[in-house]
C-alpha cells in the first residue's frame, strides 16, 4: 500500500512550508501570485485526488452500514432496441446510406435515503452494433449521480456529484443520440465534485455556512480543455438578537486550472445591513468588491473589478407584493408581486458598474399555475464557462417530457442547443417558457427558448456570439389502460456570428409519433416514427432522416 503524506508547518515568520518547500508571503496572503501558487502546488501535490478518494471512501463506508442497508431501492433494467434509418450517417443528399442498429442496454436506478442523507444514481451501458453505419461493434456509457450525506446533524454534511455523457462537439451538425451521424462529431464528457459543508451557529448571534466545491471535468474534445476547480463559499448571517438592526456577509471565489488555455477566477465578496424604521418600510446599504480573471477579447467582455456600493430601501405596504430599490455605482430595482397563492411575479432590473454582466440587465420569473394547467417564464442573465454548461447538461441528459419516460426507458439524449466545444468564458442572456396542460386522458407540455451567447475569447475563427432559438411540444394521449400514444415536434435555430465578421445559420425540425404498450407491471414496448431535417449554409451540412424504432423495456 502506498500513502503519500504531506508536510504543513509554519518556519520563521513570513515562510510557509509545503511538502518542505519554503514559499515567503510578500504583502501578507492577499499578493494574487503567491496564492495562486499555492493553490497550483495544492493541486498537483495530489491533496485534490486525496479530497475525491478519500470523500468516495467516506460514502462507501456510510452507505456499507448494515443498518442502512433496508433503506437501498434498486431497480435494474434491460432495453432492447433495433432501428431502421434511411440516412444513418446524416449525409448531404445523394450521400445518404440506409442501415440497421441493434442496441442492447442493461441499466440501473439506485435509490437511498435515511433521514436527510440521499443518494441517486443512474447509469446506463449503450452496447450498440452497426451504430452510424460502422458495421461494428461500439460502448457508450452515461451516468447521473447525486448523493447527500449528514456526518453531524444540523452541523456538517458532504454532497457528492458525477456524471457521463456524450455531447456534440460542434453545433453545427447536431446529432441527438448516438445511433446515426459521425461519430466524430460527439466526445464523451465526464465530471465530478465534491461539496463539504460546515453550518454555521453562533448562538442566536450568528447563522451561516462555509463551503468548499471541488470539481473535475474531462472530454475528448482537443478544442475544450480539461480542468480542476476549486471554490470556497461563506455565508454568514445575523442571528435572532439583532432585532432593529440585521447584517450578511458573504464571499466567493472559484478558480478553474485548466490543462490548456488560460485559467478562469471569478470572486466576489459583500457586507449588507439593513434596519427596519417602520414596519413597512426599511433601509439597508451594501458595500463589496469583484476581483475576476480570465482571457477576454477586446470589447466584447462586460465586467469590470472593483468597489460597488448600493444604498437604498424596501417598501412592503401590503403581503400581496414589495419594492425595493437601491443607488450606488451598482443599481437595481425589484418588484415582488403575489395576488393570490397561484401567482407569483418577481422581477429584478440592474444597472451595474462593477462585477460580471455590467450594463443594464434585468432578470423575471413568472410562475401561474390552475387545476389543470401550469405556466412558467423566466429571464436571466449569467456569466459561465462552456465546461459548466456541459457538466449542467451532463447532469441532466433525459428530456423531462420524453415520451419513453412514461415507458420506464430512459433514453439517451445529446443536448443539440449546447455551445460551441471551445475554451472560454461565455456571457448568456436566457428567455424560457414552459407550460403543461392536463386533461382526463391527455398530456400536452410546451416549451420554447431564446439564449444569446457571446463568448470572451475567440480562437481559431470560434464563434464569438450564438443565438440559439427554439420550440419543442409533446402530446400524450391514454387511450387505452395500458396503451397510449404521442406526437413530439420540434424546432430550433441556431445564428453563429464569428470575429472575422463570418455568420452560418442552421435549422432542426423533428417529428416523432409513437405507441406505448405496458405488456405487464415489468415489460413494455414501444413503437416510433421519426423524421429529421437539418438545414444550413453550408451544403455539407444539410441532411434528413426517418427513422423507425421498435423498443423492448423490461424491469426486473
Amino acid at each position: 500500500m502506498y500513502v503519500q503524506c504531506f508536510d504543513f508547518s509554519w518556519r520563521k515568520r513570513g515562510e510557509f512550508s509545503l511538502s518542505n518547500t519554503p514559499v515567503r508571503f510578500v504583502n501578507s496572503w492577499r499578493n494574487q501570485t503567491i496564492r495562486d501558487n499555492l493553490q497550483r502546488q495544492w493541486i498537483k501535490s495530489g491533496v485534490f485526488r486525496l479530497l475525491y478518494w478519500g470523500g468516495i471512501q467516506v460514502l462507501v463506508f456510510l452507505y456499507s452500514d448494515q443498518s442502512w442497508a433496508k433503506n437501498w431501492h434498486v431497480v435494474p433494467s434491460l432495453q432492447w432496441q433495433e432501428i431502421y434509418s434511411d440516412n444513418i450517417n446524416l449525409a448531404a443528399s445523394g450521400k445518404a446510406k440506409n442501415g440497421f442498429v441493434t442496441q442492447l442496454s442493461p441499466a440501473a436506478n439506485i435509490i437511498w435515503q435515511v433521514g436527510k442523507s440521499s443518494l441517486n444514481l443512474r447509469y446506463n451501458m449503450q452496447n450498440l452494433y452497426n451504430a452510424h453505419g460502422d458495421g461494428d461493434y461500439s460502448l457508450a456509457h452515461q451516468l447521473q449521480f447525486s448523493a447527500h450525506n449528514v456526518l453531524l446533524k444540523n452541523r456538517f454534511f458532504v454532497d457528492s456529484r458525477a456524471s457521463i455523457g456524450q455531447q456534440n462537439i460542434s453545433n453545427t451538425r447536431l446529432i441527438a443520440d448516438n445511433i446515426s451521424g459521425n461519430k466524430d462529431d460527439t466526445t464523451t464528457m465526464r465530471s465530478f465534485g465534491v461539496s463539504p459543508t460546515w453550518l454555521v451557529h453562533l448562538g442566536n448571534y450568528v447563522n451561516g455556512s462555509v463551503r468548499v466545491n471541488a470539481d473535475t471535468f474531462s472530454s475528448g474534445a482537443t478544442t475544450l480543455s480539461n480542468s480542476e476547480t476549486v471554490a470556497e463559499m461563506i455565508q454568514l448571517n445575523s442571528g435572532s438578537q439583532f432585532k432593529r438592526l440585521q447584517w450578511s456577509a458573504g464571499f466567493n471565489n472559484s478558480k478553474a486550472y485548466r490543462t490548456d488555455g488560460e485559467d478562469v477566477a471569478f470572486q466576489s465578496s459583500s457586507v449588507s445591513v439593513r434596519t427596519h424604521i417602520h414596519k413597512k418600510f426599511s433601509l439597508f446599504a451594501t458595500v463589496g468588491h469583484s476581483a475576476n480573471a480570465f482571457n477576454a477579447a477586446a470589447n466584447v467582455g462586460r465586467h469590470n473589478n472593483g468597489f460597488f456600493y448600493t444604498l437604498g430601501g424596501r417598501w412592503s405596504p401590503s403581503r400581496y407584493y414589495w419594492l425595493e430599490a437601491g443607488a450606488g455605482n451598482n443599481s437595481y430595482a425589484t418588484v415582488n408581486i403575489m395576488p393570490m397563492k397561484r401567482l407569483s411575479w418577481l422581477t429584478t432590473v440592474k444597472c451595474n458598474a462593477i462585477g460580471l454582466n455590467t450594463g443594464t440587465t434585468w432578470q423575471t420569473a413568472l410562475n401561474y399555475r390552475t387545476r389543470n394547467a401550469s405556466w412558467t417564464l423566466t429571464h436571466d442573465n449569467d456569466t459561465t464557462t462552456v465546461q459548466d454548461i456541459f457538466t449542467t447538461q451532463n447532469a441532466a441528459l433525459v428530456k423531462v417530457n420524453s415520451p419513453a419516460i412514461q415507458l420506464g426507458a430512459m433514453p439517451v439524449n445529446i443536448s443539440i442547443s449546447s455551445p460551441s466545444a471551445i475554451d472560454g468564458v461565455v456571457e448568456r442572456a436566457s428567455w424560457n417558457l414552459s407550460a403543461v396542460f392536463f386533461t382526463g386522458k391527455s398530456t400536452v407540455s410546451v416549451h420554447g427558448f431564446n439564449q444569446d451567447r457571446t463568448f470572451q475569447a475567440s480562437k481559431n475563427n470560434a464563434p464569438s456570439t450564438e443565438r440559439v432559438r427554439g420550440v419543442n411540444a409533446t402530446w400524450q394521449w391514454q387511450f387505452a389502460r395500458k396503451t397510449s400514444a404521442y406526437l413530439s415536434p420540434e424546432w430550433q435555430q441556431i445564428d453563429r456570428y464569428s470575429a472575422k465578421n463570418t455568420s452560418s445559420h442552421d435549422n432542426r425540425y423533428d417529428f416523432a409519433i409513437g405507441l406505448n404498450q405496458a405488456i405487464t407491471q415489468r415489460v413494455s414496448a414501444q413503437l416510433e416514427f421519426r423524421h429529421v431535417t437539418q438545414t444550413s449554409d453550408l451544403l455539407s451540412n444539410d441532411y434528413q432522416e426517418n427513422r423507425a424504432t421498435a423498443n423492448l423495456f423490461m424491469r426486473f
